[in-house]
């Protein structure tokens, strides 16, 4: 009699722990093999939901182990030892099939989040590269606007003082710096080193 109500509080105590398929809270429905369905977007759970619903499957996997183990146990007390803990592994693959679809609908899910954050990541970079690029054109573009209204306006200038004397005189200058840049560049080329002599032949 003892045996018997022993053997009914540990099944009893089985299907409370593993009779159903656990429920899933309304955060980790969208999330199936991978995939995350539109309407799952919006609703991205939270790091602590996350974190509750990673702790949740770590004591179901706990709780199955251990009640596995209490069975074990138990079945030596039975006269069919050998029937009775093969019963008990059965229903610890079974239990453990349903536990397993959680956790790898759980770790799909991690993996899309993870991904997205990754992606986000790059996007934003990419962003701020392109930005700067920009701002170097821009910067550049406006740098040449200025050279040729400079250059515009010197030419302008220069086709102002075309004959007159005024003009003639700074031509004159202009002439004369190129041909001191000239001279002082012929100095240099003259001023290098002389070469080594040749060598003295042997008689």
């Amino acid at each position: 009699m003892k045996k018997l109500c022993l053997g009914l509080l540990c099944v009893g105590l089985w299907a409370l722990a593993w009779g159903g398929e656990p429920v899933m809270p309304a955060d980790f429905t969208g999330v199936v093999s991978g995939v995350v369905s539109p309407a799952a977007v919006p609703s991205v759970p939270s790091e602590t939901e996350r974190n509750a619903e990673r702790e949740r499957l770590t004591r179901q996997r706990q709780q199955l182990e251990d009640a596995y183990k209490q069975e074990m146990a138990l079945c030596y007390q039975n006269f069919n030892v050998t029937r009775c803990r093969l019963q008990a592994r059965d229903r610890r693959i079974a239990a453990n099939a349903i536990l397993r679809k959680d956790e790898l609908r759980f770790n799909a899910m991690e993996r899309q989040i993870q991904a997205d954050e990754t992606r986000r990541s790059v996007a934003e970079r990419n962003s701020d590269a392109q930005q700067k690029k920009a701002q170097a054109e821009r910067a550049a573009a406006v740098a040449a606007t200025h050279a040729r209204a400079d250059a515009n306006a010197r030419q302008q200038i220069d086709h102002a003082l075309q004959g007159t004397k005024r003009g003639e005189y700074e031509q004159k200058q202009r002439e004369a710096a190129q041909r001191r840049a000239e001279v002082e560049k012929k100095l240099r080329e003259r001023t290098k080193a002389p070469a080594a002599p040749l060598p003295v032949p042997s008689p």
